[in-house]
């Protein structure tokens, strides 16, 4: 039982530091526009170039408080979209597997509209699928390794998706839940990450030869690539070049700069990600922030689409129409999301059906006592 009065002193303290931060940080944003306002890219590559930094820098390929407005000016399109989840390893069960259930969406709007909602359940259970071959080690899937995963199979499906669309004569675009840099394999042995990016590549190659433009997009984001670029002008001017002037800009995210700088409708310049694990990749990944009226949304989009100015416009037309139809967030993510999520009801099912065919085939279940109490306990 919470005695919530006990702590109710602390919790106004909490309160009061939260608005003297929210104080600082209006300042800091202020001088971090400031800052930004005379940066070029040949400067930032050359300062990258020549200083060794431990923050992430992204490059903008234009001044970094350029900004492009749009409008929904389209009515008919087609978005296809996937999202996944997983149930992890339970270790306290003598079955060891784990699900991942991807979510898969097509939605038509125009003249002829048309839905298409369905979820691919798979079950891992062989030696082969539960373990990695990290160079001389063998790691289970579980944590980075299973949400990694997740993504290539979402990756799979929607390359699938796309290829149900080749012959539609009205635009298409097709969108992941979240980034499209593979974080997650970041630790792993050079062969590994090599041979899993490659595999996850595949869907720019059916985009690019489907000519359809892809996104990843991130709500919530917490990336500070641009807030590198603020840190690395301060650590290259003399007069400003202290370690406490430069740390405090650690409680800055990109979205606090987009947020102060973009409207309604409007979208930030293109930036390239600078993130180490991209040096597998054949070509670089690129960003910019989007303001789709309940947040600043990051979508990331791979070369060939930031080439081509006319895709990036589609996007973001086509990006606002969904967050519109979806309240805020892209509705054919949000649907996909539905179709991916996995109930705890529909967990509690699964167990439940193993142990009784464990049971049949004679496999006695043991479950440690903290466990069994932990899910038992109801009073």
């Amino acid at each position: 039982m919470l005695k919530i009065e006990k702590i109710m002193p602390e919790m106004k303290n909490a309160v009061k530091e939260t608005r003297d931060l929210q104080m600082i940080k209006k300042d800091l944003i202020e001088r971090a526009l400031e800052i930004l306002k005379n940066v070029s890219a040949s400067e930032i590559e050359t300062k990258r170039n020549f200083m060794h930094v431990d923050f992430p820098v992204a490059t903008p390929l234009d001044n970094p408080l350029g900004k492009i407005s749009a409008r929904v000016d389209m009515h008919d399109y087609i978005v296809v979209a996937t999202d996944g989840s997983e149930i992890p390893i339970d270790f306290d069960f003598p079955l060891h597997y784990y699900v991942i259930n991807i979510g898969e969406i097509i939605i038509k709007y125009g003249a002829a509209p048309y839905f298409f909602a369905n979820s691919v359940p798979t079950i891992f259970y062989k030696e082969k699928d539960l373990f990695a071959d990290i160079g001389e080690q063998k790691l289970m899937i579980k944590g980075e390794l299973l949400d990694s995963k997740m993504l290539l199979e979402e990756s799979i499906s929607l390359s699938s998706l796309l290829e149900t669309t080749k012959n539609e004569n009205i635009p298409v675009i097709s969108l992941l839940d979240g980034t499209l840099i593979q974080w997650e394999v970041k630790e792993r042995n050079e062969q590994f990450k090599q041979e899993f990016i490659n595999r996850f590549q595949l869907l720019f190659q059916k985009s690019q030869e489907l000519n359809v433009p892809i996104a990843g997009y991130i709500s919530g984001s917490r990336s500070k690539d641009v807030i590198g670029v603020v840190k690395l002008q301060i650590t290259s001017s003399e007069k400003d070049a202290d370690s406490e002037n430069i740390k405090q800009f650690d409680m800055l995210q990109d979205t606090d700069i987009f947020g102060r700088l973009l409207k309604t409708g409007e979208r930030s310049i293109l930036f390239r990600s600078n993130a180490p694990i991209l040096r597998y990749y054949t070509a670089p990944i690129f960003f910019f922030y989007l303001n789709v009226g309940s947040e600043i949304a990051r979508v990331e989009i791979p070369a060939f689409i930031a080439q081509d100015k006319q895709k990036i416009d589609l996007l973001h037309k086509l990006l606002l129409s969904q967050a519109e139809k979806g309240m805020g967030y892209p509705v054919a993510l949000k649907e996909a999301h539905e179709q991916a999520v996995i109930h705890n009801y529909e967990k509690s099912s699964l167990r439940q059906i193993f142990s009784e065919l464990l049971q049949k085939e004679g496999v006695s279940i043991q479950e440690n006592y903290k466990s069994f109490f932990k899910k038992m306990r109801g009073i």
